[in-house]
């Protein structure tokens, strides 16, 4: 059983929180995210070697009630504390500090990219330079070299930040590297002397929180501010890279909550089409979950959440198979978030078009998941520019991920196709840096890295035997993204191809309601449109506006806002909301 099944039925989050100003909103979440991190309670190891704990506060469908808050527990565990940990053998006394962001008594963020840094943040202008004390100077030179995105501002006193800071090591004139320091930047309150913290405006559409600029003026840190040595490696690059390993486990563990966001909207589609009827031309009421466009988009959803939690199992194996190359390892990550994220992104969208106008509406969830994904998106490494970066490596030869184990099926044979296509191209053009290669090779990595995926997926799911049902309708749904392909190539009919996908839904559509029961979140449905009394009792709580005209001259009193009271009517149709 999840530690965060009991906490959505707490005032802490069962409390509405779209009326509530940004700032009230932004500190809830933070409070919600300390409640989830003492259930889940992790110790240094569980960070340090990324233990199944771990995991599963990453595909908790908790996060589906407030992404916010799911945003600062990865920044807080996988970031700053899975940092802190990696040095903590050869730096004991990091031991009260990584404590107390374990047991989040303050907020843990981790400052990498840079205003004008981005997926090129190696190229950082942030500096750290030793003086002759063996302290050093924490500067921001330029505006563009300004910490971008993380929720550094103090928001409550509750919630003093430290933060994981890398910056470009200057010794002796030298640059040895970039590497990470970590200091406070303010008690909940104030900002450390030489700090400065602007606050961003909100993202659209997700819930708010705290993103913010964060600026330093010749900040002198102690020698143990540095997590490392201040010895320059032989190779800047590579170093650099492990540094920031955890930025390739955020990769991992952030798109994870896909799988949660596909369940949760799934499950709130489905019973929202269950119940939501409509009247026939025969004068017949029927729920709308009748029509194969319900049908297909809900069940297709429910299929890829249990293929994607087979694949997120086999994933974290192999990301964290010693014996595999770490190159590998990443490649793992980056074709797993792509996997997650559009997976994901895709099925937010069309379910909630599917719930019609209540699918607009935050109090449903399904907004708020989408736009909370579109952020988990660029978070961790951008999507479509790990996409290029792998799929150029790969099409280069310079390693390969494992072919699959079932080489006859039609996602495995279409995975071969797109690499047989590019390959050739790169042949006949230049060099990988071309205008060829721009042109007819870099818009064709995201769906490259995608069909891997979806292999991959397919071939993980096969070999955990998920419910055939389940397993047929995610290979025709896959194998629609691209029916041209198929046609093209394997010389079967757009309409087999439909076929395919019909008889799938007609499998697994009887079983239904034993898949939703399965993924087990409905603990964490909050949205009012999944049952009748849910939706009455979200109507109660709403504010009626009233216009009183005083007399007849026409004068309006002022709006005012009460509680609505008008009694329930003893017999609502299902159709009227």
């Amino acid at each position: 059983m999840r530690p965060t099944r009991d906490l959505p039925k707490t005032f802490l989050f069962a409390q509405r929180s779209e009326n509530l100003s940004v700032v009230e909103r932004t500190r809830l979440s933070y409070e919600r995210a300390r409640a989830i991190g003492k259930a889940y309670a992790l110790t240094v190891e569980d960070v340090l070697f990324l233990s199944p704990k771990f995991w599963d506060l990453h595909t908790d469908p908790i996060a589906s009630i407030d992404g916010a808050a799911a945003t600062l527990l990865t920044l807080q565990y996988n970031l700053c504390a899975g940092t802190l940990a990696t040095y903590l053998p050869h730096q004991p006394d990091l031991a009260p500090l990584l404590q107390r962001v374990l047991d989040f008594e303050v907020s843990g963020q981790y400052c990498l990219t840079e205003i004008g840094h981005g997926l090129d943040v190696i190229h950082m202008e942030t500096t750290a330079t030793l003086l002759s004390d063996g302290s050093f100077d924490l500067h921001t030179p330029l505006e563009r070299a300004a910490k971008y995105m993380p929720p550094t501002s103090p928001i409550s006193p509750s919630f003093p930040c430290v933060s994981v800071v890398f910056a470009r090591t200057i010794v002796h004139g030298e640059d040895h590297g970039i590497k990470p320091f970590v200091l406070q930047l303010h008690d909940g309150e104030s900002t450390t002397q030489g700090v400065t913290i602007k606050v961003l405006p909100p993202r659209g559409g997700s819930r708010p929180l705290n993103h913010s600029l964060t600026y330093f003026n010749h900040v002198r840190l102690p020698a143990t501010a540095l997590l490392g040595s201040t010895k320059k490696p032989k190779n800047l690059r590579i170093a650099f890279f492990n540094n920031i390993y955890r930025v390739a486990v955020g990769t991992i563990a952030l798109s994870a909550l896909g799988i949660p966001s596909l369940q949760v909207a799934s499950y709130i589609a489905a019973r929202y089409s269950l119940r939501r009827h409509v009247v026939d031309a025969g004068g017949v009421s029927k729920p709308i979950i009748s029509f194969r466009t319900q049908k297909q988009p809900i069940l297709t959803a429910v299929a890829q959440s249990f293929v994607l939690e087979a694949m997120h199992k086999q994933s974290v194996a192999w990301f964290m198979d010693p014996a595999l190359d770490p190159r590998v390892r990443h490649a793992v990550a980056t074709v797993h978030k792509v996997m997650m994220i559009q997976t994901a992104q895709a099925a937010n969208f069309i379910l909630g078009d599917r719930c019609g106008a209540q699918g607009l509406f935050e109090s449903n969830q399904l907004p708020s998941m989408h736009s909370d994904m579109r952020g988990i998106a660029i978070a961790e490494g951008d999507m479509l520019g790990i996409s290029i970066r792998l799929a150029s490596e790969l099409l280069l030869g310079r390693y390969a991920i494992e072919p699959s184990r079932y080489p006859d099926s039609l996602l495995a044979q279409h995975e071969r196709g797109l690499f047989s296509e590019l390959r050739a191209i790169l042949a006949a053009a230049p060099s990988h840096r071309s205008s060829t290669y721009d042109r007819d090779v870099l818009p064709r990595s995201l769906p490259l890295i995608q069909a891997i995926g979806h292999r991959i997926a397919y071939d993980a799911a096969r070999a955990a035997q998920v419910d055939p049902p389940l397993l047929d309708l995610f290979e025709a749904a896959s194998v629609l993204l691209d029916e041209a392909w198929y046609v093209e190539n394997l010389g079967v009919s757009r309409a087999e191809l439909r076929e395919r996908e019909a008889r799938a839904i007609e499998a697994a559509f009887p079983h239904l309601e034993e898949y939703l029961s399965r993924m087990d979140v409905a603990p964490y449905v909050v949205a009012p449109i999944v049952s009748e009394d849910r939706w009455q009792r979200f109507i109660d709580t709403l504010q009626e506006n009233k216009r009183l005209i005083s007399n007849g001259a026409g004068r309006v009193s002022k709006c005012h806002l009460t509680p609505t009271s008008a009694p329930r009517k003893e017999h609502r149709t299902q159709q009227s909301n």
